[in-house]
């Protein structure tokens, strides 16, 4: 499963199973006209200040992911030392980062 935490702009180009996205009117109107299309477990999340934490809820609500696309967070050590072991993480730039299944 490929999943999704965008603490940005809605979504767009590449396909997800499951989408975390943060909570805008902009990325409200998106959840809304996509959500059958993804994986019922996605969720809306209002509090964008703790990464990790919005990481570790992705890791209990889908079990099963494969990779997680992490998009409008910095990478920090914090969060590179508090998946492990569960994630290897790679960046992907300034504010995006990929976690995979070791």
């Amino acid at each position: 499963m490929k999943v999704l935490i965008e603490f940005g702009s809605p979504p767009g180009g590449a396909s997800f199973d499951a989408v975390w996205i943060i909570d805008t009117p902009e990325n409200c109107a998106w959840f809304d006209k996509e959500v059958d299309r993804i994986d019922a477990n996605s969720a809306v999340f209002k509090d964008a200040s703790d990464p990790l934490a919005i990481i570790w809820n992705v890791f209990e609500h889908h079990p099963n992911w494969a990779e997680i696309l992490v998009r409008g967070a910095v990478l920090t050590p914090d969060i590179e030392q508090g998946v492990r072991p569960d994630a290897a993480v790679s960046s992907e730039g300034s504010a995006e980062f990929r976690l995979t299944r070791p």
